[in-house]
């Protein structure tokens, strides 16, 4: 189970430096083309905002994926790999299954409409494809979800980081 959830890590790494490029480029051109030729494209502008909205969303299960979600650690130091793992798992029950199924739950609708009218930007001559920008808060919640299960199940077995007797 957790080499899938190495893997699925490993592939939203790589889409997220994507989007990152994605983003930085489009956003250097349209700078440049702004004031240097005088030129506006809104299909780049809308490039870079469904970028940066998917790299915000895809982000979150990447953090969590590698320790680095917000907690509360005042007392994790103080405590043992077996205790921070039991936290960890009540964690996830009480909290991070729970959420992200809810939100799963409520995107679900919104993003089968999104799909269904195949959503675009709001600009005249904007970009299609917002229904895929959508699709990315379906994707996180489901990672989350997975990884929440994965470490739920696997506690124990892996030093986590951050852990005292951890790397």
């Amino acid at each position: 189970m957790r080499h899938a959830a190495d893997l699925l890590h490993r592939i939203t790494l790589r889409l997220s430096v994507a989007l990152f490029a994605v983003m930085f480029a489009a956003q250097l051109v349209i700078v440049l083309m702004r004031y240097v030729m005088g030129v506006g494209f809104l299909e780049l502008q809308d490039a870079v905002t469904y970028s940066f909205s998917a790299l915000v969303v895809l982000t979150i299960p990447l953090t969590a994926g590698m320790g680095r979600h917000v907690r509360v650690d005042i007392l994790r130091s103080r405590f043992s790999r077996r205790t921070n793992h039991r936290i960890d798992r009540w964690g996830h029950a009480l909290f991070t299954l729970p959420v992200f199924g809810l939100m799963l739950f409520n995107a679900w609708p919104l993003v089968r409409t999104s799909w269904a009218i195949m959503e675009g930007s709001r600009e005249t001559g904007g970009l299609p494809g917002l229904f895929l920008v959508k699709s990315t808060v379906l994707v996180m919640c489901v990672l989350v979800l997975a990884l929440g299960v994965i470490d739920f199940f696997s506690a124990g077995e892996r030093r986590a980081p951050g852990d005292p007797d951890g790397d």
